[in-house]
Order: structure tokens, then sequence, then C-alpha cells
């Protein structure tokens, strides 16, 4: 049956909601309930194309079934699909020709690829079930660069060892950035990080020795990161496109961060003064509940907290449940320092153990 209002209305709805703005015939006919091809739906596209309300993509696409990945000129240049590493040439499968339309307004985002660090006294188990999550969950072929530093335990006492860390990390993600660029990617990924990799996080933007580092859209999980931190002068500068702070109710551990770890703060558990920053309280969770299989399911499924963080148009996404601190200041330094004293005791005593671990653990 002929509907070109229901066309028209399927238009309209993509169009305020920002998601599905851009979309391939086939799927448009599906949604309204029309076969395809379909010369009547074909010929009201064209029409919409000639309005203005839409414009035309001819793209390609990677020809494995099941891939789904467009290809831009980086990537076919490279002659290999960044998802499933299909070697176009050498496999003798050409790129596919697609066609497209994307209706006029911010489109939704996909998400290209990750960098995920995890806390101190962990492995991060977490990470690989996060990993298969965003690869099969949501359907998403993105790549996930997993920085792990070691068995961190007294030596984040030490604010030297922190910023060594930062560096490690820092360099790690250039060339990561490097690569992607190379394959067709954009340099700047998407990152999620936990408790002391929050720490190691905040270090490298504030770095000048990396100012050449930009991010997507930034996940802080049982932050350690101090509340007043400058969110918004780094993304008017284009380090970051946006930061959601997962605030747990019941995190009691990150307000201790401050009288052992110099430069931290309980970011996690108090949020981000800075307007420019998200933050989402969850009331019962710790300081590592998001982490779980579970949460990550919920999280991270279809309209899920962080699918909706990471995939709607920039500027449209809100948190469920949006909190914000009315003020925040540390500690004051007296009362810190009998606590830092105590820290520096436990590292001269116990540092050549955690080092000695460290090298266990690589």
């Amino acid at each position: 049956m002929v509907d070109p209002a229901a066309w028209q209305a399927e238009l309209e709805a993509r169009r305020a909601s920002g998601v599905g703005l851009e979309f391939d015939p086939a799927a448009l006919a599906q949604a309204v309930d029309a076969p395809w091809p379909h010369p009547d739906l074909q010929a009201f596209l064209d029409d919409q194309v000639q309005q203005g309300s839409l414009s035309r993509l001819d793209l390609f696409g990677c020809p494995r079934p099941g891939c789904h990945q467009i290809l831009n000129s980086g990537m076919l240049e490279a002659g290999e699909c960044p998802s499933c590493a299909l070697a176009f040439a050498e496999q003798d499968e050409p790129p596919q020709a697609l066609t497209r339309y994307r209706l006029a307004g911010a489109p939704s985002r996909d998400l290209r690829w990750m960098i995920v660090v995890h806390g101190m006294n962990t492995r991060g188990v977490w990470q690989e079930d996060f990993s298969w999550l965003i690869a099969n969950r949501l359907k998403y072929s993105a790549p996930i660069l997993i920085h792990k530093y070691g068995w961190a335990t007294v030596d984040v006492l030490a604010r030297w060892i922190h910023h060594r860390l930062a560096k490690r990390l820092g360099q790690r993600m250039r060339k990561a950035a490097e690569y992607a660029r190379s394959r067709g990617l954009p340099a700047a990924p998407d990152i999620l990080v936990h408790s002391f990799g929050s720490r190691l996080f905040s270090l490298i933007l504030l770095d000048e020795a990396f100012a050449d580092l930009r991010f997507g859209r930034v996940i802080t999980v049982g932050s350690i990161i101090q509340p007043d931190f400058d969110w918004s002068s780094l993304i008017a500068a284009g380090r970051i496109e946006a930061v959601l702070n997962h605030v747990g109710g019941r995190d009691n551990i990150v307000p201790w961060a401050q009288f052992f770890i110099p430069g931290t703060g309980p970011g996690g558990r108090v949020g981000y003064l800075d307007e420019a920053a998200l933050n989402q309280r969850t009331v019962d969770f710790d300081h590592s509940a998001a982490l779980t299989e579970a949460s990550l399911k919920a999280q991270l499924d279809k309209g899920g907290e962080w699918d909706r963080f990471l995939t709607m148009p920039t500027g449209q996404y809100r948190p469920s449940n949006p909190w914000r601190p009315d003020k925040w200041s540390p500690v004051p330094r007296l009362l810190r320092a009998p606590v830092r004293l105590l820290g520096w005791t436990i590292l001269t005593i116990f540092g050549p153990f955690s080092y000695l671990r460290r090298k266990l653990d690589a």
C-alpha cells in the first residue's frame, strides 16, 4: 500500500529525535512496512533530495556478510576493512557500492574505537566483558585498546610515579591514534577510565607533551579526579568532546583518595562541579558496581545510559538521574599531612616489594 504520509511521518520522527538521520533505503522501507525495491518510495526519496530535506550519499561498504562497515577514503586506500580485517584485493572481494540518505540535522554518532583503562589492585577483567559487549551486544565493530599498567599498590602514594605511568599511557595512546589514522579511523577515540586510571588520564590531559592527543566521549567510573577539575577548557580546546561521570552513591573508597594519593579527589562520589561535565548518579553503586557484567549489559544495551551517551548526537544526551554538587573543597593540608606521612612510611617499607610485584605481574 502506498502511504507517502507515513513515509513523511517517519522522516519527521527521525529528525525530531536525532536518531536514524542517516539510513539506507531498505531499512527505511522496513520501518514503514513497505517492500524494497519500491518505485514509489524511491520517487519519494528522490523528491526529498530535490527539495533539500535529504542528501544522497554514494558510499562503499565492506563486502563481507554481517560486517556492515562503511568504508571511508582512508580505509579504501588501506585496502582493508578495520572491523573484520578483510583485505579486499587479497580475497578478491571489492568494496560494495552503497546508496544511503541523510536527513538535515545532527546525526547519531558511531562508536569507532575506544581505549579503556582499569583501576588499581585489579587486572581489569571487566575490560574483556566491556570489549565483548561493544563488539557483540551493540553490534559495533569497534576496536578496543585495553591498557593495563600492572598491579599498582603502595606506589600510587608517590606523585612522580603517577607521572611516569601517565607518560607510558600517553605514549601508547599516541601510537594507537597514529595507527587508527593509518587505517582510516578517527584519531580521537572514546575512552572509559576507572579509579586510578582516571588519575592517569587527567595527567595526560594536563601534560603539554600530549597536547596533540584528542579524545571523543569520556566516561569516568569510580573517579578519583578532583571535583573542581576544569573540563570546560578541555572541551572548548577540542581535547575532548564530552564527559560523563558515573557517580556511585555508596562509593566509600574515593573519599579517602585525597588522603593517600596526591593530586586526587572524590569525583566518583561527589561528582564534577563543572557545568560542562555530565554526572549520572546511581545511589546504590559502590566503587566498581558499574563494571559488573550485569551492570555493563544494562549500561551498554540499546537505550542504556552509556549507550545513549556514546551514540546520541552532540548536545542531546541528558543523564536519567543527573547530579550536580553545590560545592567542594579539599580536606585541609593539616589533616591530610599525618595520613600522607603514614603513606610515605608504608611506601618506604613496602615499596621494594611493590616493585617486585609489578615486575612479576608484567
